[in-house]
């Protein structure tokens, strides 16, 4: 790092005065954003300091130092949760009459071959809002993996605004089937909520909803010709929503 210090001015033959300025320190916060904090001083301190030259001749060299800075304490970096430790956490926040299985991702296993798709930034938005929507209404981890996987078997995580008849959105709904007006249909929250509601309601007359495969409680509420096809997505579905959760908790 370069000396900021500065000399002024020259020496003369009896006296000479030099000033030497003193320099702001920059700190950098640690973390996954870096930030830089500058040190504020207080006014400068002048002292005098007495030499002697070569001829014998005393000379006086009056310097300027900044007064000593202060800095704020940098914080320790948070400490990374285990998922058992998050999975608690979204529990507390889960319905009290949601069974113990609604917070577990495959309480019962998946069903059938998997399938994968690859997961672009819009995708993986509309999976966070559909996560963000299900923690919102405290219906359990288990729900939004089977909103999210029925989302990614009706539009691949796009909101589209085409599809079977009327379908629109992430989760292909109709307002001719109530679903609510095109325009709300094609926001994705609404979308979300919409389907979570109607497997909430799913939910509530079937207690046993959580130890069924994820297809039956998809096709509950789709009405799907295809009702097993929900099932191949289950398992990158559950990796999605313990991302998801892992990052807004």
């Amino acid at each position: 790092m370069r000396n900021p210090a500065r000399l002024f001015g020259a020496l003369s033959r009896r006296a000479s005065v030099a000033t030497v300025a003193g320099a702001a320190v920059a700190l950098v916060g640690a973390g996954t954003a870096t930030a830089a904090v500058t040190a504020t001083s207080h006014a400068p301190v002048s002292h005098a300091v007495h030499t002697t030259s070569k001829t014998g001749k005393a000379s006086h060299l009056r310097v300027v130092t900044a007064a000593a800075t202060t800095s704020p304490q940098a914080q320790p970096a948070a400490q990374p949760q285990s998922w058992q430790q998050i999975q608690q956490a979204v529990a507390q926040q889960t319905s009290p009459g949601e069974p113990a299985a609604a917070n577990q991702l495959t309480p019962v296993g998946t069903t059938g071959a998997q399938n994968t798709m690859p997961i672009s930034g819009p995708q993986l938005a509309n999976a966070t809002t559909i996560v963000q929507q299900a923690l919102a209404k405290h219906m359990g981890v288990r729900s939004a993996v089977i909103a999210v996987a029925t989302a990614m078997q009706e539009s691949e995580l796009q909101n589209i605004s085409y599809g079977t008849s009327d379908s629109l959105g992430l989760f292909q709904q109709q307002a001719v089937d109530g679903w609510g007006t095109a325009q709300q249909i094609m926001n994705p929250a609404y979308s979300a909520d919409a389907f979570l509601g109607a497997l909430q309601q799913y939910q509530a007359s079937n207690p046993g909803w959580a130890t069924q495969p994820l297809w039956a409680n998809a096709q509950a509420v789709q009405k799907s010709g295809y009702p097993t096809a929900y099932a191949q997505w289950e398992s990158q579905a559950a990796q999605l929503v313990q991302q998801i959760v892992t990052q807004v908790k």
